[in-house]
């Protein structure tokens, strides 16, 4: 049997992280994570109270490593349509230059399999759908200070339906035939945006 490996707290999450994000949360037991992330039973156990507990804190993690600097242009104060579409882009873009399979988002795809019963782990999981929305509310908000077309119901509605399409475009990502129709998607998405904010196309 090979020895566990030494580990942190950080580097375990981390290495948990992979592992749900590969093959799913409902997916993946304590004994694959033993297996994939070289850290033993009990050591797991000295650090988290079971795999939701792990879970949990891989959640956090991702919103650290990979949500934050990804979509905190569309938080920062002042932020417009240009930002969410230099979000939007350059996550396809990543999409793009990677050789290594998609894996979409960690929250579309745990949402997909989640246990009905599992409703701290929603909490969890509809807390990042709450955050972008927030975010793109924002900058629906400040957009439409310039041009005022819309209702705060409108915008509210309008924040909503973009995380629906982004968290479709990446879910629908992992088994697009290529890039260029993720972009076309996209593409599609902006127009519609800025037509309801600043009521051009162009």
């Amino acid at each position: 049997m090979p020895r566990a490996k030494s580990h942190s707290r950080t580097t375990l999450v981390d290495s948990a992280l992979t592992q749900f994000w590969k093959a799913g949360y409902h997916v993946i037991s304590m004994g694959d994570l033993v297996r994939e992330t070289g850290v033993s039973r009990g050591s797991i156990y000295s650090d988290f109270s079971g795999k939701q507990a792990l879970f949990h804190a891989c959640l956090e993690r991702y919103q650290e490593l990979y949500v934050t600097p990804a979509f905190g242009q569309v938080e920062a104060d002042g932020a417009r349509l240009e930002d969410i579409r230099n979000y939007i882009e350059r996550q396809l873009r990543s999409v793009a230059e990677s050789d290594q399979p998609v894996l979409g988002c960690l929250v579309a795809n745990t949402l997909a399999q989640l246990d009905p019963d599992d409703t701290e782990t929603r909490d969890r999981l509809e807390a990042h759908n709450r955050r972008l929305t927030a975010g793109f509310t924002k900058v629906f908000t400040h957009e439409n200070a310039s041009h005022g077309l819309l209702s705060d119901d409108e915008i509210s509605a309008l924040a909503g339906f973009t995380t629906v399409s982004v968290q479709g475009l990446w879910s629908y990502a992992r088994t697009a035939p290529n890039t260029d129709v993720l972009f076309s998607y996209a593409d599609v998405l902006l127009t519609v945006l800025k037509q309801h904010l600043r009521g051009t196309q162009n």
